[in-house]
């Protein structure tokens, strides 16, 4: 009996275990990629040789995702072709994209998709060289990737930021977040020792920025060996590259020619077009340096047209002014002048100092082979300046700090994984040790028992997730706009129930900074649909309150009261500071166009605003839903008196007996017998054809 009831309790403990080791077990599986995830990596994998055929089938996946799919696989998804649209030099296609992964960020408050639209949106920026546009945007991303803390997400918008400010000539920058990527990098899979293929060319790029040629190779070499182990012919078509352009920065011409010629028949392999467009380039600018003119204008040919289809502004203008540096060498220099300021140009609009620098050294000693030699002085003392400023006493510290911080972490990795496997083999001698035991005391029932429990804990579990998910899904619908994400009336309604309750108690309460309502309408949003189509027209909304959610304070509320309106509530703003907020709020909206299939639109919103309460005890006589009306007879009136502008209502100075007849008459009459005192904030100057005839 005693030996019957032992066994009983035996069985019990042992099935109780075996439920805790499959319940660590199911937490570990949770953090595997879902089927959708592993095909995407598998996707980017075949990128590596065959990047038409990744596109292709990564478009098609992201075309089939379910409605209901989860969050993590849209988001991955769109990722992964944006960043192909990139790499494919498809930046109009990418663009729009980006602008449904911020939607997706906005709809469901995702920092993720946020932080990752923001990289995207710079890293396009960069390629159409506005550096200057790029930088504050690429700030943004690192300000919403800190908040996450993700090493994979940390590590890839650090690299864009390592790359945005090496091209604006920030190196110390660059640097520094070259080494928060390096921090980043992970082991353990293909696609972490991928990261650090890039970290490394990276920091070799950087330091052939640095003029320090000879540790540019060393790393590049480290990277080459990693890459082809891998199996990385993208990778290496890059890392190619970019020993090319080492060797020609040492006066190594030859090696570097033969170093191009390698890297293009990968090129033409995997069909890179894009590095096929930066090689053609590049052994143009070879052959400048060699003086083979006319093979120099030959490459540069090539590469212009590809790079104008590619949509690569960088590209298009350095290949622009190699073509003329070798017109000019050619005898034809007043066509090769107007070929290379066209280039050059480019690099000044953009604040591209490095490109600027290296452009006027080349282009000083063009004009002393002419015979130009104020010009040629002129150019020389321009670029003296600007190296000046971009070669700093400080930068042997920085190479210094960054090189051993590199080692250092190479160091720590090494030991990281020399324990981690000493751990490995110390649990799997106790594994063998326990599972001699087990052998000896369990049974097939026990087994069986186990088993059984387990799947139908897996099963309970995962029940309860999707009831978990779909109570989640439901409440977001009945609370959020499905197209914006942002939040609908009855998500107000709520709200404001709520104030009502407040104002309630605040006459016993400390005196707070009134509340406001402020009103948006969208000018002309007709036009842009009917000459655009709906579609561009749901674009421009979901940028619109992606841009206004960037703004809004944590207890400010953001809504889309409907068609092309959005309604915003201004949590507790004092009075001298609701003009400041309102002026932003229409420069946001109207400081950047909109691009919609490749054509620029400017768009501008006229705005109704009121304070609540309007003055002491006032509140109960105009509630919220009469404050909305004033608001919206002030939003007529800014329509109606040209756009671009707001409105907002001050002092009302009528009786309670004739509120009802003001909110029900003409605000502009009432205004006009002083009745009611108004505030007019003009909009931001309309940008060129702003409406373009749309």
């Amino acid at each position: 009996m005693q030996a019957l009831q032992f066994f009983s309790r035996f069985l019990l403990g042992l099935g109780g275990a075996l439920l805790c080791l499959h319940a660590v077990a199911l937490r570990a599986a949770e953090t595997e990629p879902t089927p959708i995830q592993a095909k995407i990596v598998a996707l980017q994998d075949l990128a590596e040789t065959q990047q038409d055929e990744s596109l292709k089938q990564l478009v098609a996946l992201l075309k089939d995702l379910r409605a209901d799919a989860a969050l993590d696989d849209r988001r991955e998804a769109l990722e992964a072709v944006i960043a192909m649209y990139i790499r494919t030099g498809q930046p109009s296609e990418a663009s729009k994209l980006n602008i449904e992964l911020g939607a997706l960020g906005t709809r469901y408050h995702d920092d993720r998709a946020n932080a990752m639209a923001l990289n995207y949106q710079a890293s396009l920026l960069k390629d159409q060289g506005k550096l200057d546009l790029a930088a504050p945007v690429i700030e943004q991303a690192l300000l919403i990737a800190s908040r996450v803390n993700d090493k994979k997400l940390t590590g890839r918008v650090n690299s864009t930021a390592s790359i945005v400010y090496s091209a604006l000539g920030n190196f110390q920058s660059a640097l520094q977040h070259q080494l928060v990527v390096m921090g980043s990098l992970e082991e353990g899979n293909r696609h972490a020792e991928l990261r650090r293929v890039d970290a490394m060319d990276s920091i070799s790029t950087l330091y052939l920025s640095l003029k320090n040629p000879q540790m540019a190779l060393e790393y590049n070499a480290k990277a080459t060996e990693l890459a082809a182990s891998l199996g990385a012919q993208g990778m290496l078509v890059t890392l190619t590259i970019d020993r090319g352009y080492t060797y020609a920065e040492q006066g190594k011409l030859d090696d570097a020619a033969k170093t191009y010629l390698e890297a293009l028949a990968i090129a033409h392999k995997i069909l890179d077009r894009r590095n096929e467009g930066i090689i053609l380039n590049n052994l143009a600018d070879v052959s400048l340096s060699q003086g083979h003119y006319p093979s120099c204008v030959k490459f540069a040919q090539q590469a212009i047209p590809l790079a104008h289809k590619l949509g690569d502004g960088s590209l298009e203008a350095s290949a622009m002014v190699n073509q003329g540096l070798c017109h000019m060498g050619l005898g034809n220099v007043p066509q090769g002048v107007a070929e290379v300021d066209s280039g050059i140009a480019f690099f000044r609009k953009g604040n591209a100092k490095p490109d600027i620098e290296t452009v006027l050294g080349q282009l000083s000693t063009a004009y002393e082979k002419a015979g130009l030699y104020m010009e040629a002085l002129k150019a020389m003392q321009e670029q003296r300046s600007l190296t000046a400023e971009l070669f700093r006493t400080d930068r042997d510290r920085a190479l210094t700090e960054m090189k051993a911080k590199f080692d250092a972490s190479q160091r720590e990795k090494q030991i990281e994984a020399l324990e981690q496997k000493n751990q490995v083999q110390s649990i799997e001698l106790k594994n063998k040790s326990l599972q001699r035991i087990v052998s000896l005391l369990s049974t097939l029932a026990v087994g069986a028992v186990a088993v059984t429990i387990a799947l139908l804990y897996r099963k309970v579990r995962k029940s309860n997730r999707e009831l978990h998910e779909t109570n989640l899904k439901l409440e977001q619908q009945s609370t959020h706009d499905p197209l914006t994400g942002l939040l609908n009336r009855r998500a107000f309604q709520d709200k404001m129930k709520i104030r009502s309750r407040m104002v309630e108690r605040r006459a016993t309460g400390p005196v707070a900074p009134p509340h406001a309502l402020v009103l948006l309408d969208i000018d002309h949003f007709k036009l842009i649909n009917d000459n655009y189509g709906h579609t561009a027209g749901d674009l421009v909304l979901v940028e619109i309150s992606r841009r206004l959610q960037l703004i809004m304070r944590e207890n400010d509320m953001l809504m889309r009261w409907g068609g092309e309106e959005f309604l915003i509530f201004l949590n507790h703003i004092p009075i001298e500071h609701l003009t400041t907020v309102i002026q932003r709020v229409l420069d946001t909206v109207a400081r950047t166009a909109f691009v919609v299939e490749e054509r620029s639109i400017s768009v501008t919103t006229s705005i109704g605003f009121i304070s609540l309460p309007q003055a002491d005890g006032a509140d109960n006589e105009l509630n919220w839903e009469k404050a909305l009306q004033l608001a919206d007879a002030a939003l007529y009136m800014a329509k109606a008196q040209g756009r671009n502008q707001a409105i907002g209502v001050g002092n009302i100075d009528v009786p309670p007996s004739e509120l009802a007849e003001l909110l029900q008459g003409d605000l502009e009459h009432a205004v006009a017998r002083g009745a009611v005192k108004i505030q007019r904030i003009p909009g931001p100057a309309a940008t060129q054809a702003s409406m373009e005839k749309i």
